[in-house]
């Protein structure tokens, strides 16, 4: 997919971003200025804690989906003596999201739910002025980008990893301004909404030839 408008004397930038569909990558050619930003001008910690509320409700953030209802596999209160009084991290829609132990994983994201108490375990981000959160959101999940982070991490087991949020906000990438990371998000959107309706035709093509064929 290319995009075609164009700026003078800007250098074209081939730009691999993922759409919701993990194993689809997509290429777009973008004509516009880039910068190279560190991750502390696009996003800045949100460490805000407190017992979860009816406006927060605990949540979980699970793997590759996000922030999330708590189920049975998740859900440890019962662990938990003091429910009521324990500080959780708070969050809302458009926050960026990391786990340093389990990066690689998926515990890294968008939360696309809203208000929510998590683990304080969490690493938890709001997007700047500069920052659109959804380009962020399908910008940093990458293997290059979660790369760059594993550098960081201290720690000698699983369970003790650690990726500073101080360290984190050091690593830069590429960024357009928000309008264009707008942009580019828009288009992105529109293809993950084509993806789901070819898919959900396809699942309703095969439920019906499944019926006729019983």
């Amino acid at each position: 997919m290319i995009l075609s408008h164009r700026r003078a004397y800007a250098v074209p930038k081939h730009v691999h971003l993922t759409n919701a569909f993990h194993d689809c990558t997509i290429t777009i050619v973008c004509y516009y200025d880039w910068e190279q930003r560190k991750v502390g001008e696009l996003l800045i910690e949100r460490n805000e804690q407190a017992p979860m509320s009816d406006e927060y409700p605990l949540m979980a953030f699970i793997a590759n989906e996000g922030v999330a209802p708590k189920g049975e596999r998740y859900d440890r209160s019962s662990l938990v003596s003091d429910t009521e009084t324990k500080l959780y991290k708070r969050t809302e829609s458009g926050d960026f999201i990391y786990s340093s132990n389990n990066l690689e994983t998926g515990s890294i994201g968008l939360n696309k739910y809203g208000k929510a108490s998590i683990s304080p375990v969490y690493s938890v981000f709001q997007p700047t002025g500069i920052a659109d959160s959804d380009f962020l959101g399908r910008r940093l999940v990458r293997k290059d980008f979660i790369n760059a982070m594993v550098k960081w991490r201290q720690g000698v087991i699983y369970g003790q990893w650690r990726i500073h949020e101080s360290d984190f906000i050091k690593i830069e990438i590429p960024a357009p301004s928000v309008k264009e990371q707008r942009k580019i998000g828009a288009i992105l959107d529109n293809l993950d909404n084509l993806i789901t309706l070819h898919q959900r035709k396809s699942n309703t093509r095969r439920a019906t030839l499944s019926w006729l064929c019983h």
